[in-house]
């Protein structure tokens, strides 16, 4: 079953029962406060009558009685054996023999005070002869006995037609506008449901136009910024498994060509230490892209909240003491300024963006020149530049430095070979710490990278 069919019985079952809990308070609050005043009211005119028609004739009797029934009462008169009615019949005109004697003999009957009750039908409509009251006249010298109520179908006849077609047109308004309003709440719901369907097959161009105020349009908002983020997510996650794939295929296919030649007959020990050493390297860049493929994995499925204080210049020269041998292969001139500052991190995350940034600047600088190091502080923040003397960056490779598996001009760098991942999984982890990184850079004149940290 449907919301919107749903809706519709909700609705239409609340009407009902709220009808059938007002009619049972009204019949109880009828029979616990106004059923006595009724009858009191109702044996004040009784006995008003009862007082006129006892001086009267008999003739003026029945022209009063005539002119009672006509006005909107039902009297019933009765001298036990002959009964005389005026404005219409009663229903049901049962009466106890025992109460018309004691009419009879003076005595009031008050039929509406102790009318019982009954649950699905309230008193006030009851048209029997026991819901009366009776008091005794005298005619001509003759007693009888005279049960009057006011005759309800009578007052009410033109009230009937009005207030029935009042109820129904209320009710069929009631239903239609329930059926509008409940149209108009499920309509967005619907139009939601169809574009989550269609998510389901990476379908996101599926119009979704919901301009509402209430908490139905706050859903709406939100479920198009959530799509958006997933289109988003699976476009990266496409392009991640594409370059991924290119990444680790490049080097098997390497490794499985130098296989092919180790194997061939005639082949040198120098041919074959020189393939050992191909193959070697290619196995080294593929255990450093899948280290970096898990890290950058572990910031997608779990941020890793810092914790700790963390001397940055200290990590600074211990990763400078690890790269020793790298910067005197390639005869790198160091110069590295600091003062002492600490901030609040992650120790290994930190380690390897300062790890990643000085192992850059030692592949992209050219043999014999300097890298510089300056880490200066502000009052809120700590800035770290490292400038190197290598082969640059153009402005549309540094705008794109930070992406995952981009990499410069191959013209110009086609003897460093890398992953395309470190600058991202640098860029990662400065964010994960509230900062920022900044590139500067000049092709054939060097790099400048600048990283902010927040202080304690």
């Amino acid at each position: 079953m449907s919301l919107y069919v749903k809706f519709i019985w909700f609705t239409f079952t609340t009407m009902l029962v709220s009808s059938l809990i007002a009619f049972f308070a009204m019949n109880i609050y009828y029979h616990q406060y106004l059923k006595g005043e009724n009858n009191d009211k109702n044996m004040t005119i009784a006995s008003s009558i009862a007082d006129f028609l006892n001086e009267t004739t008999s003739a003026r009797a029945e022209e009063t009685l005539a002119l009672l029934g006509e006005a909107g009462y039902q009297l019933y008169m009765t001298d036990g054996e002959t009964v005389r009615r005026f404005g219409g019949h009663y229903r049901d005109e049962t009466m106890d023999d025992a109460v018309i004697r004691q009419v009879l003999d003076g005595k009031v009957y008050n039929g509406i005070r102790d009318f019982p009750r009954e649950t699905f039908v309230t008193g006030f409509f009851a048209n029997e002869l026991k819901n009366t009251v009776g008091v005794s006249i005298v005619i001509d010298g003759e007693r009888h006995a005279l049960f009057l109520r006011p005759n309800i179908k009578l007052l009410l006849q033109e009230l009937h037609l009005l207030f029935g077609g009042l109820a129904v047109g209320i009710i069929l308004l009631s239903f239609i506008g329930m059926l509008i309003v409940a149209r108009l709440l499920i309509l967005p719901i619907i139009k939601l449901t169809e574009a989550t369907e269609k998510m389901g097959s990476e379908s996101f161009n599926v119009p979704l136009s919901i301009d509402r105020k209430d908490e139905i349009g706050r859903l709406a908002d939100q479920f198009l910024t959530m799509r958006a983020r997933i289109e988003r997510s699976i476009l990266k996650r496409k392009e991640f498994v594409h370059n991924v794939s290119h990444d680790i295929q490049s080097p098997l296919h390497t490794i499985q060509s130098y296989l092919t030649l180790l194997q061939k007959e005639g082949v040198s020990e120098n041919e074959k230490e020189q393939y050992s050493a191909i193959i070697q390297e290619e196995i080294t860049r593929m255990s450093l892209l899948t280290n970096q493929l898990l890290t950058l994995a572990s910031f997608d499925a779990e941020a890793t909240d810092p914790v700790e204080e963390v001397y940055v210049d200290q990590q600074v020269r211990e990763t400078l003491s690890h790269l020793r041998f790298a910067f005197e292969e390639k005869e790198l001139g160091i110069s590295f300024i600091s003062e002492s500052i600490k901030v609040r991190g992650n120790a290994p995350l930190l380690q390897t963006v300062w790890e990643n940034l000085l192992t850059n600047a030692i592949k992209y600088s050219e043999p014999g020149c300097s890298i510089e190091i300056q880490m200066t502080s502000t009052p809120d923040s700590m800035i770290l530049n490292i400038q190197d003397e290598g082969v640059g960056m153009s402005p549309h490779e540094v705008k794109h430095a930070f992406d995952r598996f981009y990499r410069a001009d191959q013209a110009r760098t086609r003897s460093l070979k890398g992953s395309g991942l470190g600058l991202a999984i640098v860029k990662e982890i400065i964010e994960l710490h509230k900062g920022t990184i900044e590139i500067t850079s000049t092709p054939a004149i060097g790099t400048t990278v600048q990283v902010k940290l927040p202080l304690l």
